[in-house]
């Protein structure tokens, strides 16, 4: 009998974020047994995409036997991280090892590399040819140097001077050349300097220069896209509840912040086992017509309980499901399980009320609800079912109780305004942040989902900026976008320098010194 084999795929995930994987690696991920990342790489965020049952390493010193051993046992190996093993040179090596182990199998699916996102995101037009030297490592000779309408010379902070002396040699010490930091990140940075004036600087890492007509053209005037988002490198905070955050991290993304988050609540089970054990029962022996979930974490405690049994999803077949917002509906489709009501107007359980149909005796074999929810009160669900002829129980699933105090460095960078901006969801957020970590510097944004929760930000003494035209996450990032672009019009029309909120405490160094001669 032969030998257990199996493959092994390289995935780029692009520079910057898993965000950049294109859709065939992020297919690639759904199929694979063993997934290895970087040892830098952020694994709650590659969590976050559909790994299916893969379990997820972190690349061991080495990596060619954690590969080979995982092949002989017949594992699919994605390596996620390796964009364009035969572009980058230095990364050809562990193609070549992993091939010399005779009947190995191999797939590559490339990545956005750094040298075309770098184009793009710094907005700079390709000339008829384009060269490209690396110097990361040394700063070859200027002989040596290649020609290109473009020209991109990649490297490091500390080979900056160096880099600086070569192309001032080359082009001239008023030559011109856009410097680039972070790429594709929400930090990334752009200036347009002469090389006179690069000094070397240890804290950058990795980092490029442009030289082309296009750079010298449109040095006072260029397209910069990517820095000129209105949120763009803000560091937001938005103190998390019951609710899944990502869908408001992904709305803050798209106009350039990041966004941190910080749970204010723990769950924990409910305080008896009884209750859960006969609304299970229930829900297996087709006691209900429709079972309404009001949160992800009710999903996941039905789930729980069903897979106690050794049961799965199955066993809610023949069942009508409800979910209150789109976090509770993507739990339930993780399981298989799509909704048969999902609010449209609001995500709110009073919404799912108005929304539910009435029950008629005639076609509705049964009037029984179950609705599984921490252990706080459900009365308008109940209420507006029962007004329409529905038998509701309600059943704890789960218990919410204040979640411990963030790390110490979280509660300082709170307290000394670090955070550009603190966005709030709900009251009950507020109430808690302050509770476990204080209350926000003077100089954060401060910004509220509605009304509500910015009466809650008034009672604890914040001055509140920013009130969500609509209550829900789209319209509340959109919101705080508008207050940053009248705040950065503000500043530019009385001469002011654009600054983030946190600047008021902070200045970060990211780009090459410039001399003051």
């Amino acid at each position: 009998m032969s030998e257990a084999r199996g493959t092994v795929t390289f995935v780029g995930s692009g520079p910057g974020d898993f965000g950049l994987l294109t859709l065939l690696g992020a297919k690639t991920l759904r199929f694979a047994d063993l997934i290895i990342i970087d040892r830098d790489a952020n694994e709650d965020e590659l969590r976050k995409l559909d790994t299916g049952h893969a379990v997820i390493e972190r690349v061991a010193e080495d990596q060619v036997a954690q590969i080979l051993d995982a092949v002989h046992r017949g594992l699919k190996v994605v390596r996620l991280g390796i964009a364009y093993p035969f572009v980058e040179v230095s990364e050809t090596w562990l193609v070549s090892r992993i091939l010399d182990d005779a009947g190995v199998r191999i797939n590559i699916v490339p990545g956005l590399n750094h040298w075309s996102t770098l184009l793009t995101f710094a907005a700079v037009p390709v000339g008829r040819s384009i060269a490209v030297l690396e110097a990361r490592y040394d700063v070859p000779p200027v002989e040596d140097w290649p020609s290109g309408d473009t020209f991109v010379i990649r490297t490091i902070g500390p080979l900056l001077g160096e880099v600086a002396k070569a192309a001032a040699e080359r082009f001239g010490p008023d030559g011109q050349a856009l410097f680039v930091d972070d790429v594709a990140t929400t930090r990334q940075t752009s200036e347009v300097l002469q090389w006179r004036d690069v000094k070397p600087d240890a804290d950058i890492y990795e980092c490029y220069f442009v030289i082309s007509d296009s750079v010298a053209d449109t040095a006072r005037n260029r397209l910069d896209w990517y820095a000129s988002k209105p949120l763009f490198d803000w560091r937001i905070l938005s103190p998390r509840t019951k609710d899944d955050l990502e869908p408001l991290a992904e709305e803050l993304a798209q106009y350039g912040a990041t966004m941190e988050t910080i749970p204010t609540m723990s769950i924990e089970p409910p305080r008896t086992e009884q209750g859960m054990e006969r609304a299970v029962r229930g829900l297996v022996d087709g006691r209900y017509m429709w079972c309404l979930f009001t949160s992800p974490h009710a999903v996941e405690a039905i789930a729980e309980r069903l897979s106690e049994y050794g049961l799965d999803s199955r066993a809610l077949s023949g069942i009508l499901v409800g979910a209150v917002g789109r976090g509770t509906d993507t739990a339930l489709r993780k399981l298989g399980i799509v909704a048969d009501l999902v609010p449209e107007s609001n995500n709110t359980v009073s919404a799912l009320a108005d929304e539910f149909p009435a029950f008629d005796e005639l076609i509705d074999p049964l009037n029984r609800v179950l609705v599984p929810s921490a252990d706080v009160s459900i009365d308008p669900l109940v209420e507006g079912l029962e007004h329409l002829g529905w038998e509701v129980e309600g059943v704890t699933a789960y218990r919410t109780v204040r979640a411990a105090p963030p790390s110490a460095q979280i509660r300082d960078d709170i307290k000394t305004g670090m955070f550009d901006a603190v966005v709030f969801t709900s009251a009950s957020s507020v109430r808690n942040m302050i509770g476990i970590a204080g209350k926000p510097h003077a100089a954060s944004v401060i910004a509220a989902i509605g009304e509500a929760t910015a009466v809650a930000c008034e009672q604890h003494g914040l001055r509140v900026d920013v009130i969500a035209d609509a209550p829900n996450f789209a319209s509340l990032a959109d919101s705080l976008a508008r207050f940053a672009d009248r705040r950065r019009q503000e500043q530019e029309s009385k001469g002011e320098p654009v600054k983030k909120p946190s600047e008021r405490k902070r200045r970060r160094r990211r780009k090459p010194v410039v001399s003051q001669t």
